[in-house]
């Protein structure tokens, strides 16, 4: 089948994008070769130099362009993938695959394509590679949403995805056309679009496989956690903007066993550490204290002591879904107070965090984020059990609970349960991870 392969880039090291979009170019599977860039700059005009010579020594079409203005909110990484989509849709002759890959990794190869392939060959709709992490890397994908999709859908499938789809994936023509239908993926222009190609696709029942890639992505590290602070706040709102929505299917969701981690890996830290403990103490305001009542005194109060002295003992992993409910229920992205005291908890919790588990080692870490993940699960969807037992006994309307090997939460429940979690309904998160 006909595949494109798209590396979307900003201010790129030329000559590692170039050498991905060679080894693109020359892999069998791939027909077309496309570049979307976020706007011109010196790595577009460099890349726009070589491009003659690559279609001619691969005999491959070479695509460069810039991404449109798809969406709604903040120009970015939603309206890159997006732009994306519509030109893979409207190419002729038609293609059926579509790839993604980050244009700046250096571990980039031919098998991460052929991999996509043999998976796609088996008819998944989305193939998404996952790749080991360093254990202090992917704290948005952890602590937002991961949790998010853990507290609000513990039963679904969505609940369970190790990487949101974005990044590396390969998409069908099939999810592709899913995608483009969807208002709420394409109104996402920002950080927060692999959130909304994660919900459309459970919702829209598309079969997922999730395919390991032992080398790790390879790239350039962050600076301090502030450099985040945008790519948080977008990824949080875009869970909160679905959070009354219903996923009433189970699609076929399968994840390839992961290998052994490499030692650059295991050894590397994400962030900046020492920069990141002055973020507590950095731009306090009065509303910032006043927005802190409605969180529960002891995330209140730690969080306060925090400008005088970094502290970060408050923000457990039980203190962290409290505040994440809090969250769910009042942040607002276009308040700046909101938005720099959501910033200040998640640093306070990767923080935490950091100095508790990953000092232990980087299995003990994964083991705890994992660990994380699953309590919220358990929790969350013990509570919409008894909601829905509850309802069965109150209500001659509602059926007797289906059995656990079909869809717990029909939409019907699911409506008057309050249509998931995130309505302040989740109860209270009890960690049983022992502190150290």
């Amino acid at each position: 089948m006909a595949s494109l392969v798209c590396f979307p880039f900003k201010k790129e090291r030329i000559d590692v994008v170039l050498k991905n979009v060679r080894i693109a170019a020359k892999h069998s599977r791939v027909s077309v070769v496309l570049l979307v860039a976020a706007g011109k700059n010196e790595t577009y005009e460099g890349i726009a130099k070589e491009i003659p010579a690559i279609e001619q020594a691969n005999g491959k079409k070479i695509i460069l362009k810039v991404q449109e203005r798809v969406g709604s909110l903040r120009p970015g990484k939603g309206d890159g993938m997006n732009s994306a989509l519509k030109i893979f849709h409207d190419y002729r002759p038609k293609l059926q695959r579509l790839h993604f890959y980050d244009a700046d990794i250096e571990s980039f190869s031919p098998l991460w394509i052929s991999k996509a392939e043999d998976s796609a060959d088996l008819e998944y709709d989305l193939v998404r590679h996952y790749f080991p992490r360093s254990s202090t890397d992917a704290q948005i994908t952890w602590q937002v949403t991961r949790v998010g999709f853990s507290l609000l859908w513990p039963h679904k499938n969505i609940a369970h995805i190790q990487q949101p789809l974005g990044g590396e994936l390969l998409m069908s023509r099939r999810a592709v056309k899913v995608f483009l239908d969807s208002p709420e993926v394409m109104e996402r222009s920002d950080w927060g679009i692999d959130t909304m190609y994660t919900f459309a696709a459970v919702k829209s029942g598309l079969s997922i496989n999730e395919i390991y890639v032992p080398q790790g992505k390879l790239h350039a590290l962050y600076g301090g956690l502030r450099d985040l602070k945008t790519m948080l706040i977008e990824c949080f709102d875009a869970v909160q903007t679905i959070k009354k929505e219903i996923i009433d299917t189970n699609s076929v969701h399968h994840v390839q066993a992961g290998e052994a981690v490499p030692v650059e890996v295991r050894e590397k830290i994400g962030y900046d550490i020492e920069k990141s403990l002055e973020l507590l103490r950095e731009n306090w305001t009065t509303e910032q204290e006043t927005l802190l009542k409605l969180f529960p005194d002891r995330i209140a109060s730690g969080l306060m002591s925090a400008r005088n002295f970094p502290k970060w003992g408050f923000m457990d992993e039980a203190a962290w879904v409290n505040a994440y409910r809090v969250l769910l229920d009042n942040f607002d992205k276009d308040n700046e107070d909101w938005c720099e005291l959501l910033f200040k908890l998640w640093v306070s919790r990767v923080i935490h965090y950091t100095m508790r588990h990953v000092l232990r080692g980087y299995d003990a870490a994964l083991s705890e984020l994992n660990a994380m993940v699953r309590n919220v699960q358990l929790s969350s969807g013990k509570k919409v059990i008894q909601k829905r037992k509850e309802l069965v006994k109150s209500s001659p309307l509602i059926g007797e609970p289906p059995s656990p090997t079909t869809s717990y939460l029909s939409a019907t429940s699911e409506e008057q349960i309050g249509a998931g979690l995130g309505l302040g309904e989740t109860p209270p998160f009890h960690s049983s991870i022992p502190s150290v």
